[in-house]
């Protein structure tokens, strides 16, 4: 068989499919909410709005976080998602999502967790939730590192921007099938998956976000054709 020529293969309205040499990303310009009861997919991996009304103190691209006033967003996304196996990133301030089966804890590093600058510890940490059946692999720690770029200026995509490495390691052990991210962002999820020759469904409302995961998954796909 042939390998794939083109990064892009499809575009039509708010839809951008790519063909990587082992895998398929597939990105949705729209609100996930629209999206998701007409497509299909296997393992949900996704950080969605936590639910706490994050206001940046700053001087930041980014002061606030569309649909963060409640965890509406992440529960209607959970709801649709039915029994299939989830990841889902959160924090211990508002109650974990129903049916929730692990706890792992992503260990930000020590340059990350600004927080209450009166208080002598550091928020750098946040949960993540494991939900559902099939995951599998090597028996690790349920502590992940993981060190992200702290300022725009120093290149950070996104607000809440995740390490391709933290998300790579949930995505090694996720059960078979397509990996869906409904709050894709900046495309994280995508470049963990295209790195880990999984296909790959990203959904994204904002256009200046959705333009950021499109450019780093077509240089990602243009480097696996070389």
């Amino acid at each position: 068989m042939n390998a794939p020529t083109a990064t892009e293969t499809r575009c039509a309205g708010s839809l951008h499919r790519m063909v990587g040499r082992h895998s398929t990303v597939t990105l949705y310009l729209g609100d996930c909410l629209d999206v998701l009861p007409e497509i299909a997919w296997d393992v949900l991996i996704t950080d969605p709005p936590y639910g706490i009304n994050y206001e940046s103190g700053h001087d930041s691209p980014w002061t606030k976080i569309e649909g963060d006033q409640s965890t509406d967003s992440r529960a209607r996304v959970l709801a649709l998602n039915g029994e299939r196996p989830a990841a889902v990133f959160g924090t211990w301030r508002v109650e974990r999502p129903k049916g929730t089966r692990a706890v792992l804890v992503w260990n930000k590093g020590p340059a990350s967790g600004m927080g209450d600058l009166s208080f002598p510890w550091k928020p750098s940490w946040e949960e993540i939730y494991v939900l559902g059946a099939g995951w599998s692999g090597r028996r690790d720690e349920g502590v992940l590192n993981g060190s992200v770029v702290t300022w725009a200026s120093k290149g950070r995509k996104h607000p809440n921007e995740k390490p391709v490495s933290l998300v790579a390691q949930l995505v090694t052990k996720a059960p078979p099938g397509i990996i869906c991210d409904p709050f894709m962002g900046s495309g994280t999820t995508g470049l963990a998956c295209l790195r880990l020759k999984r296909d790959f469904i990203g959904i994204e409302k904002d256009a200046t976000h959705f333009a950021t995961a499109l450019e780093r998954m077509r240089s990602e796909v243009e480097e696996t054709l070389l």
